[in-house]
């Protein structure tokens, strides 16, 4: 292990026949600090403080003796060996001086507790509120924080801020969203969605307006939440019921035979340094131009558990192109007939029933066009509250009472 004093060996020697007792009896008796003495045939070895050689060896010249120094160890020789190393210097006090200069400001920001919420996301409120890689801590009031993120996201239930030395720890609760409950005693009407014929009826509550067979416009009441009785009154109820009906749609897909089509053209990769929040872009890294697509990986810089606000992000740039392409009528066909399966998987609901596809061919001026008209049997009924007036019992008899009074005078 390098000690952090200087240490010597040295070798002593004579020609003069010196007597080697007295010399030794003489270092033990000097205030000189040394070990490891070994005589070998009349030669002295061992080692001393590099401050107390200049003294052993004057002692050695008094007893005829010559002193020699055959290494030097100890940290302070290591690291005076770089004296002239003038880039170590400066990059030492530059070290000290950023250290300094980051003692009271945030270097890394941990984020957690959501899966819905992105990081960037939340990153991007903190910003906001003023708390970001390289702020000062003492200048963000962290409650306060707190309250602004959670006015300014309503998918925010609660957001706990923390900070532990220059690290802030962000911990994210998002709002579970509430399950959608139709109440059942709403007064209601059940309308058309579309235009179609009514098939069938399955009617649980309301009462049935336009019979099974007959047409309906979309918007037409189909069941009435407003219910007569046979005393000449009436009153509301939430209308219930299944109405299937049949209805067409009528879809235009087109594909044109010349044009042009895009392509992956290659990829350009850059590296950017990132400190403290600020982007440096390596030599030999520029930003292509024309269509892309762009994606990037960061990989901060670590030392065990601890992480630095310093990190190498590789972006890479998928270039897109685009060629001319001439398809034959077939080509086309194939391609529309694949977006027509499409539309049908996707857009067309379960628990609807294609009784009829008629499929209309057109060609003009280099484009295709398929025009598609399905006939589907379905749900057509859907519920609208009806929003009535309340009326209280003292409103309802003077209503009554000014009806019948109306009805006297005429009569």
């Amino acid at each position: 292990m390098m000690t952090v004093r200087e240490r010597i060996g040295f070798h002593l020697s004579t020609e003069e026949n010196g007597d080697t007792s007295k010399l030794v009896s003489a270092m033990h008796l000097s205030p000189l600090q040394f070990y490891g003495l070994t005589s070998v045939k009349g030669e002295l070895y061992g080692y001393v403080r590099g401050r107390d050689f200049m003294r052993l060896c004057s002692l050695a010249k008094e007893h005829g003796f010559v002193c020699e120094a055959f290494s030097r160890t100890g940290v302070i020789r290591a690291v005076y060996g770089y004296k002239k190393r003038v880039g170590i210097v400066i990059g030492l006090i530059l070290s000290v001086c950023v250290a300094a200069a980051m003692s009271g400001r945030v270097t890394v920001i941990e984020t957690g507790g959501s899966d819905k919420i992105s990081r960037e996301h939340i990153l991007s409120l903190l910003k906001d509120t003023g708390i970001y890689i390289g702020c000062k801590i003492s200048d963000v009031d962290l409650r306060e924080a707190e309250k602004q993120i959670i006015s300014m996201d309503k998918d925010i239930a609660w957001i706990g801020i923390r900070h532990t030395g220059s690290r802030v720890v962000v911990e994210v609760d998002d709002i579970d969203p509430y399950p959608q409950v139709q109440r059942k005693n709403t007064p209601c009407n059940i309308i058309a969605s579309r235009d179609g014929q009514i098939k069938s009826v399955k009617l649980y509550s309301g009462m049935l307006i336009p019979m099974v067979g007959e047409g309906v416009k979309k918007g037409d009441v189909i069941v009435s939440g407003v219910v007569d009785t046979r005393y000449g009154r009436s009153y509301y109820v939430h209308s219930m019921g299944e109405i299937t009906g049949v209805y067409t749609e009528k879809m235009t897909f087109s594909q044109e035979l010349a044009g042009t089509e895009k392509f992956t053209a290659g990829h350009v990769g850059i590296k950017t340094l990132d400190i403290f929040g600020l982007r440096i872009p390596c030599p030999g890294s520029e930003k292509p131009e024309g269509e892309y697509e762009y994606t990037e990986k960061s990989t901060p810089l670590t030392l065990g558990k601890i992480t630095f606000p310093i990190a190498i992000t590789e972006g890479d740039y998928c270039l897109i192109g685009e060629t001319p392409v001439t398809r034959t009528e077939e080509e086309a066909a194939e391609l529309i007939h694949e977006r027509i399966a499409r539309y049908e998987q996707n857009f067309l609901a379960e628990n609807v029933t294609v009784t009829d596809k008629r499929i209309e061919k057109q060609k003009d001026k280099g484009c295709l066009t398929y025009t598609v008209t399905y006939t589907l049997e379905g749900n057509i009924g859907e519920e609208k509250p009806i929003f009535a007036k309340y009326e209280s019992a003292a409103e309802r008899a003077l209503r009554e009472e000014r009806e019948k009074s109306a009805k006297t005078e005429n009569e």
